[in-house]
């Protein structure tokens, strides 16, 4: 299981001979599986599973038969509470 948003891009330097790594991967809060509150409005509702993460560290949400939440769309993790 992956537990990272994206991974290193290796880049040279301005002389093309050493190598070093551009962007450091985005650790996530939640991995699939988690169960989490969806917030909203002031309101929680859930609890619901992760299903998937994309490499911006968005997430789709399940029920716990693995329907989807909201026709799949991707949620910020500042919409959602670990439950």
């Amino acid at each position: 299981m992956a537990t990272e948003a994206q991974s290193p891009k290796i880049s040279f330097d301005e002389n093309d001979k050493r190598p070093y790594v551009a962007t450091f991967a985005q650790k996530l809060k939640f991995h699939v599986g988690d169960k989490v509150y969806l917030l909203n409005g002031g309101s929680r509702e859930g609890p619901y599973v992760i299903a998937s993460f994309s490499s911006d560290g968005k997430y789709t949400l399940s029920l716990e038969n693995g329907k989807a939440i909201g026709n799949g769309q991707e949620i910020s993790t500042d919409y959602l509470e670990a439950a």
